[in-house]
This record gives structure tokens, C-alpha cells and sequence, in this order.
């Protein structure tokens, strides 16, 4: 499946390791030249470890890539992805992917290398009998275009699902996060009041050991009956994302020893005005079987050892499927940004009319 003109080809082709470095500085390269992050900061920087992080599970279906190929210099200029990942629905699950990571240099845009990339990706997925893809746009950047026109030139129903209304950020030290991050004099003044976390010293609480992994899942599991709509767990996933290196992962035990609940992040880098910073990305917040206190000094002991490893905060989208309270108690702050989940209905899937409770997790 290839597209040609003189000077491009446009190509699905097959996720190597030795693509992981040259894609993960297009995609730095991309998002930090983006108009807003140029004005705004607040961008993000892949490392190679960061890819690996995102594209690298044993579930990764290697053939849900495209490129765009700039012929006279042998460069990778354009890029999408795709993440395999089971959804269930009421009880029913459906093969879905989420396209991600779409970029094209910013010496080869306006070219319109972005939607045609988008439309091979399409072809491919109906090829492999995907049901559907969903992908998180926000309002005030240009996917939602792409993600647009690529479902009214495929013709494939384009719906939204869920919008997301808030933004969850700790920041560990204000003043070095406002050099990638413009922020106002007032910002900076409200994020210093929620820059310190309280220290945590109990038996109870520790950093993740292997033999928590039946615990854990079991755990995720639990989102999957609890929710209208869920991403499906990968035991061998869970097993991998784990294993990696820019992975923190922290647990709260029951009294017997038993695993009640517990947070992960992966490291990113937050970039913007020349400058970048590690940063964790809150992939998974399990502290339903938590009461408040015990969610909040777990929260508290994740920015302790991210700190310990040097990382400079954490964010997210606020996902409502876990309760925000402890983490307002341990001085993360919420505050309003939009993010839409729609999703491409490939097979005509039937979603509920009102979505009440959504899982998901980034990886």
C-alpha cells in the first residue's frame, strides 16, 4: 500500500527497533514547533524510551504504521501510528485501535501528507477486521481536521463519545517547570501552593514488586465490570509496561499483604522555550478499594519517588473513573481543559446514548 509523487512516497510499513529512534525525534521535533508550543510551552518530547514505552507491547500490531518518505533526503518527514486495544461495551468486547501520534515535519506540511496518512491507516485497520478506532482530540488543535475528512472521505461514521473537562497537574518545582511552560504570574503563584507533597513512611506503602502482578490485574480487571465502556486488559502488556525502565509504579497493601491499590506513571519530557524536563505521564490511578486517607498517601508517595527520580511533576487527563478527591487532598490540581474521545464506528457498533463511566489508560 504506497502513495507517489515526485518528490514523496507515502507507505505502510512494518514498527522496527531500529525506527524507534528516528520517529521519536520527528515526533519531538514536530509537537515542539507546533504555533501554540512555540507561544506557550507546554509541549511534548519523546525519547526513544518514551516510543518504546508507547509502541513497544508484546500486543503491538506492527503492521498499523504509515510514513511519509521525503525521497531526496531519505527522511521519515510524516508518521502515524496505532495502538491495538480490546473495548468492551456494556459487556461485549470489540477489536478497536487509537490512532496516535500523527505529525508531518514542519518543512513538508500543508500538503496534505497528514490525511492521507490518516486514510491508509484506515484502509489497513478494515483490512485486519478492526470494529473501530477512537482518538482524543483537543478542540484547539488541528486532528480533529484530519480525523474529520478522513471519516467523511472513508465514509466511516465519525461520533463523539465522552468529553473530558478537566486537566490534572503536580508540579514538584514551579519555578523549573515555568522554563518549558509560559506561565502568568497568577498560575505560578496557585501552582507553588500545590507544589509540595507530604512525605510517607508506611509498611503499608511501598514501590511495586513482581509478585503484586496477580493483585494488580485483578484490580484492572475490576474497571472493566465497573464501567459502561472499558479498555480490556493484556496480562503479557501489564507484565511488559512494568518491566520498563521509565516506569514508576507504586501499591498500597491490605493488612494481610495483599495489594488494595495503586498508581503508575511513565516518564515524558515536557518541552517548550528551548528548554525540556522529565515529567510522568498518571497512566493508571486504581484506589477504589482505598478509602481517602490511603489514596491520598499513596498519591503523596508517587510524587516522592518521582521526585527521588528526578522527574519534575506529573499530568493527565482527568479520567472520572477514579475518585478525585484523594488527589485534591494530596495538592494535585484540577483545573478546566477540554479533551474529546470520538470514535471512527468502522462496523457500526452500537454505543450507548449516554455514557455514564469510561476506563482508559494511555498505554
Amino acid at each position: 500500500m504506497s502513495s507517489n509523487d515526485s518528490e514523496y512516497l507515502i507507505e505502510q510499513f512494518r514498527l522496527e527497533e531500529e525506527n524507534f529512534d528516528n520517529i521519536a525525534k520527528l515526533i519531538t521535533d514536530v509537537f515542539i514547533n507546533d504555533e501554540t508550543a512555540l507561544e506557550e510551552g507546554a509541549s511534548i518530547a519523546f525519547s526513544e524510551q518514551t516510543f518504546r514505552t508507547v509502541y513497544g507491547a508484546p500486543s503491538i500490531d506492527r503492521d498499523l504504521f504509515i510514513r511519509t518518505i521525503h525521497k531526496p533526503t531519505d527522511k521519515i518527514v510524516g508518521f502515524i501510528g496505532a495502538i491495538p486495544r480490546k473495548l468492551s461495551i456494556e459487556g461485549k468486547e470489540y477489536k478497536f485501535a487509537v490512532p496516535s501520534w500523527l505529525c508531518v515535519h514542519s518543512q513538508h506540511q500543508k500538503k496534505g501528507f497528514a490525511k492521507t496518512m490518516g486514510k491508509m491507516l484506515f484502509e489497513k485497520g478494515m483490512e485486519k477486521g478492526y470494529d473501530g478506532a477512537f482518538s482524543l482530540h483537543e478542540p484547539e488543535q488541528h486532528g480533529i481536521d484530519v480525523s474529520s475528512a478522513v471519516s467523511r472521505d472513508k465514509e466511516i461514521p465519525f461520533q463523539r463519545i465522552v468529553t473530558l473537562t478537566k486537566f490534572v497537574i503536580k508540579a514538584f518545582n514551579v519555578d523549573k517547570v515555568a522554563t518549558v511552560v509560559r506561565l502568568r504570574w497568577y498560575e505560578k503563584l496557585v501552582f507553588k501552593l500545590y507544589q509540595k507533597f507530604k512525605t510517607i513512611d508506611s509498611e503499608q506503602i511501598r514501590v511495586f514488586q513482581e509478585k503484586d502482578i496477580p493483585d494488580m490485574f485483578e484490580i484492572i480487571q475490576e474497571q472493566v465490570k465497573r464501567n459502561q465502556l472499558s479498555i480490556v486488559p493484556e496480562l503479557e502488556d501489564f507484565k511488559w509496561m512494568l518491566t520498563n525502565p521509565n516506569v514508576i509504579c507504586v501499591v498500597h497493601e491490605d493488612n494481610s499483604g495483599k495489594v488494595k491499590g495503586f498508581m503508575l506513571a511513565w516518564e515524558f519530557f515536557l518541552a517548550g522555550m528551548g528548554n525540556k524536563l522529565p515529567f510522568g505521564w498518571l497512566d493508571m490511578v486504581h484506589i477504589h478499594r482505598l478509602n481517602s486517607e490511603e489514596g491520598s498517601n499513596l498519591a503523596n508517595y508517587l510524587c516522592q519517588i518521582c521526585e527521588e527520580k528526578g522527574w519534575y511533576g506529573l499530568q493527565t487527563p482527568y479520567i472520572p473513573y477514579f475518585d478525585m478527591k484523594p488527589l485534591k487532598k494530596a495538592k494535585f490540581f484540577f483545573f478546566s481543559k477540554k479533551i474529546n474521545l470520538d470514535v471512527f464506528n468502522m462496523r457500526n457498533v452500537e454505543f450507548p446514548e449516554k455514557v455514564e463511566s469510561f476506563y482508559f489508560d494511555w498505554r
